[in-house]
């Protein structure tokens, strides 16, 4: 007997999955098992019926380049999420018998899942309080990363740019994006469609707290409640940061000094709050970093990283100062992982436009989004 070919067992297995998540579905949440079909031949899906018209539907999205999960409730593409294929069957069957329990009971879908996400999270809990005060809640980034856009007959799937968690919310006729760093806590930056760029709100200034000289504020420091009653609060509430101007580039390129004044204003942007005008010989100055301006095109080196860091440690009065590095080359792999440790900032400047790239973990977190918001 010859072996099937491997399409046929690919397709074998896709059945035999669905076949699964209709049992553990059942097992899980007998209450609904009577209610429950899954389709015996292609196209293979799970439908939990609701009135013998309509149903809940999970079952497999082709998009150009992937497959996905796509839950659909009854009301198609408001109630359409999109998990990806390793999704485990406890979250798929759990995110089906949620999007049921609603539509049977008349009650909105409950957190996280109507944010499109598996599990509880820091996120998911901002966007519930947010909802709350009434503010508008578009999109929740933390566990699934993707979502649908356009009409739901020919949907676009989207994986957002931006790589921390976030929130994505409409206060006052003002987008804004809440997100949750890894490394540097909470950061809030609010669209200005006039100019159409993103700048930063200052969390402590907002929150009438001393000013820090490191952009976002730790998750220990900033609960979840204080933040979304001050997104709530709307712009009244709000210390809003100058709009960093970065030009386009142009033939003649940035003078020495409109460049500094470039770089200057981005910094305060991102939440730098002591970095200020220096001197022909140091342009940039500040009392909580030493500044270096790394010239040579070679790529920095852990070792040269290390070097700096060194000064750095010795500049300071008082108490050692942590590094920033403007620099026009990049950074090795152990220098970028040392700069992380070391919890220094090393961006790399275009000195036609001015424009800073973050060129290790830390730094591109301080980066606004340059992305525009899903409304525009």
């Amino acid at each position: 007997m010859p072996f099937p070919p491997g399409d046929m067992l690919a397709a074998f297995g896709t059945y035999m999955r669905f076949q699964g998540l209709g049992q553990a579905l059942a097992e899980r949440h007998p209450e609904i098992a009577h209610r429950i079909e899954v389709a015996e031949t292609a196209p293979l899906y799970l439908k939990v019926d609701l009135d013998g018209k309509r149903g809940v539907l999970l079952s497999h999205v082709r998009f150009p380049y992937t497959i996905m999960w796509g839950l659909t409730g009854p009301d198609l593409a408001a109630d359409t999420s999109v998990l990806p294929l390793e999704t485990r069957e406890e979250a798929l069957v759990d995110a089906v018998h949620a999007h049921v329990t609603a539509h049977l009971t008349g009650t909105p879908v409950p957190s996280p899942w109507r944010w499109h996400e598996n599990e509880h999270s820091d996120l998911t809990e901002l966007a519930d309080l947010l909802d709350a005060q009434g503010v508008v809640v578009r999109r929740v980034t933390a566990g699934n990363r993707y979502s649908l856009r356009g009409p739901y007959y020919a949907p676009e799937l989207v994986s957002p740019s931006h790589p921390a968690p976030h929130v994505d919310a409409a206060v006052d006729g003002h987008e804004v994006r809440i997100s949750l760093k890894p490394r540097l806590g909470w950061m809030v930056d609010l669209w200005c469609p006039e100019v159409d760029l993103w700048t930063r709100i200052d969390l402590n200034g907002s929150l009438g707290r001393p000013l820090s000289p490191v952009p976002g504020v730790s998750r220990a420091a900033l609960s979840v409640e204080d933040l979304a009653e001050l997104i709530g609060d709307g712009p009244r509430a709000w210390e809003i940061e100058d709009v960093g101007d970065v030009r386009d580039e142009s033939a003649d390129g940035l003078g020495y000094q409109d460049l500094f004044l470039t770089v200057l204003g981005q910094l305060g942007t991102f939440g730098f709050t002591d970095v200020h005008e220096g001197d022909a010989e140091d342009p940039l100055r500040s009392e909580h970093f030493h500044i270096v301006l790394h010239r040579p095109e070679k790529d920095l080196s852990a070792p040269a990283l290390k070097a700096l860091n060194g000064e750095a440690a010795a500049a300071g009065d008082d108490v050692p100062k942590r590094l920033m590095v403007i620099a026009r080359s990049g950074l090795s792999k152990p220098a970028a992982a040392f700069a992380d440790q070391a919890k220094a900032f090393v961006f790399q400047l275009d000195e036609r436009t001015g424009r800073l790239t973050g060129l290790h973990a830390r730094a591109r977190e301080v980066l606004l989004p340059r992305d525009k918001p899903d409304c525009q």
